[in-house]
């Protein structure tokens, strides 16, 4: 009993050094801005929401520290304010305080379907069947160097998600109502995590 509670013990300090490991301090985290996706797999696609949501799973992830671009007016708005003589100086913002980032990430949905049929379904240019009653969401994602406009990371993440497998559905608006909506943002999320472990695989010390 002594024997396995210690050999739990052990494997459960290597994961909280393991975990501990990949969460850089923020000091040392690389900078980076997230670009609203665009959407190449028809109309009606999220993307602002998709982008959304992979910020806040970056932000989660602890890799980054993320830079705030396509709020960046509220930013302003807070700056101008702050020099308007209307705020305490000691809390109003700097002007030229604004970090730049070392990476831009851009992105775009490439598949956004849901087969509602009662049989596998084929498209152009997907490889393999879409099985019925799924939701398939494919993003692909490029982060840049800004100093340098090299491509340091690129790939596709296909994420899927159906009511039989007994995963949970997603309930966001944004992806439309009922079943399809709640499975398409499944299949979105699984394909953004699938994109935020494979970073935590790359060297970001350039």
């Amino acid at each position: 009993m002594k024997k396995g509670f210690a050999v739990f013990a052990a494997a459960l300090c290597i994961a909280l050094l393991a975990g501990a490991a990949l969460a850089a301090p923020p000091a040392d985290r690389p900078r980076l801005s997230v670009r609203q996706f665009d959407n190449k797999a028809g109309c009606g696609i999220p993307a602002a929401a998709i982008t959304e949501m992979m910020t806040t799973e970056l932000f989660k992830s602890g890799l980054f520290n993320l830079l705030e671009r396509e709020k960046l007016n509220y930013v302003a708005e807070e700056i101008k304010l702050g020099q308007s003589g209307l705020v305490d100086e000691s809390t109003a913002p700097e002007l030229g305080k604004i970090k730049g980032a070392q990476y831009t990430m851009t992105g775009a949905v490439t598949l956004f379907f849901y087969n509602d049929s009662g049989g596998v379904v084929y498209l152009p240019g997907v490889v393999g069947g879409l099985l019925s009653h799924t939701a398939y969401v494919t993003l692909d994602i490029r982060i840049i160097d800004t100093a340098t406009s090299e491509v340091v990371y690129a790939a596709a993440e296909q994420g899927a998600a159906n009511q039989t497998a007994g995963g949970i559905i997603l309930p966001i608006a944004a992806f439309g109502a009922g079943k399809s909506g709640g499975l398409l943002a499944t299949a979105t999320r699984n394909s953004v995590i699938k994109h935020v472990e494979t970073m935590k695989t790359v060297n970001w010390d350039r």
